[in-house]
């Protein structure tokens, strides 16, 4: 690796992020709202340690440590970082070994890395060569559902290129009397995120418990970090979702909508989803990314009698494409200490099942 591309070092450890740190960390190829100075805050008032780091090139990234008790050690996490989708897989490689040099100087037992990369054979390859095995662990995830947009489109003319079925459910919303919009009042927070637990429970999904969603969230859109759309009818809440900054776009982070009204006004969320699509366009976004569809680990999309093929259509139906993602990745900094947290993990994870 060192013949392909120079070593890199990391050159400076703040406690605290320099001023143009989301200008580095977010909007960049790659960037992403977890290596903002929000997120790092934000981390940081649940028990993380945050670090913002920067490189001999310039680039920065934002690493959470969080020790174990009764472990030495602790996790190096870099969530959706560090933002490299721009540059070659050696150099990648090479800033990956810096972050593990300074990781275990730090006397982190495992370092976490889970960069915002579009899939490439020659970057997992470095990856690999540099001592990263694949962490499903940290985000199964690795699919996206992206829209781009063509130059020159207006609104009309962008509505235009959803499908048939899109537009009509779009109309017929409107015709409803379905409304859209955007609030951070902490109140609708919290009740789209009692929608959100509802829908989870639903399709068995497992999400925080608690005000981590709201304080995130109210942290995220006072910084112009994060969006909620919320859909209303008569009254009630219907639908929404929580739109993340992501390198130069905006991209779905939850949504949810109302199963017992679903029948009644399918095209609720066809309606929120155009709105974020519109409000994305119209701020001169090159793309808008409408999240995954639920399949952690698939790298195809999903056939015909399929777990949630009906979602894959309903975000094809706005034009959106599948797009597959590199996974999280790891290294091992202390095998004899990661070896006994692994079988802690195990057996606390087991006792958690026997009382289920």
């Amino acid at each position: 690796m060192s013949g392909a591309c120079p070593a890199m070092r990391v050159t400076t450890d703040r406690p605290d992020p320099p001023s143009d740190w989301d200008a580095r960390a977010v909007e960049p190829p790659g960037g992403h709202v977890m290596q903002s100075a929000t997120w790092g805050t934000y981390r940081a008032s649940q028990g993380w340690d945050p670090h913002f780091l920067t490189f001999d090139d310039e680039r920065v990234a934002l690493v959470l440590l969080r020790s174990s008790a009764g472990l030495p050690g602790s996790e190096a996490v870099v969530r959706r970082g560090p933002a490299h989708a721009d540059e070659g897989p050696q150099a990648s490689a090479a800033r990956a070994a810096a972050l593990a040099t300074w990781a275990r100087a730090a006397g982190a037992r495992t370092l976490y890395l889970d960069p915002e990369r579009p899939a490439d054979p020659a970057y997992a390859q470095a990856m690999d060569g540099a001592g990263f095995s694949i962490a499903d662990d940290l985000e199964p995830s690795i699919h996206v559902m992206r829209r781009d947009f063509e130059p020159g489109l207006d609104d009309e003319a962008l509505l235009r290129s959803f499908s048939k079925s899109t537009r009509q459910r779009i109309r017929a919303a409107e015709k409803a009397g379905v409304t859209v919009t955007e609030s951070a009042d902490p109140t609708r927070m919290r009740d789209f995120a009692e929608l959100l637990h509802e829908r989870a429970d639903v399709v068995g999904m497992q999400l925080q418990s608690g005000t981590g969603f709201t304080e995130a969230w109210r942290r995220l859109s006072e910084a112009n970090l994060g969006r909620l759309l919320l859909a209303d009818h008569e009254g009630e809440l219907v639908g929404g979702l929580f739109l993340f900054r992501q390198g130069g776009i905006w991209s779905t982070a939850y949504s949810a909508d109302k199963a017992s009204v679903r029948r009644e006004l399918p095209g609720a969320m066809h309606l929120v989803r155009w709105t974020a699509i519109r409000a994305a366009h119209d701020e001169g976004c090159p793309a808008i990314e409408l999240g995954g569809v639920d399949l952690p680990g698939h790298r195809e999309p999903p056939r015909q009698g399929d777990p949630n093929r009906g979602l894959y259509e309903h975000k094809r139906g706005f034009g959106a494409e599948w797009v597959e993602r590199e996974p999280a990745r790891r290294i091992v900094l202390r095998p004899s200490v990661e070896r006994i947290a692994v079988v802690r993990r195990r057996f606390i994870d087991g006792l958690r099942g026997m009382r289920r």
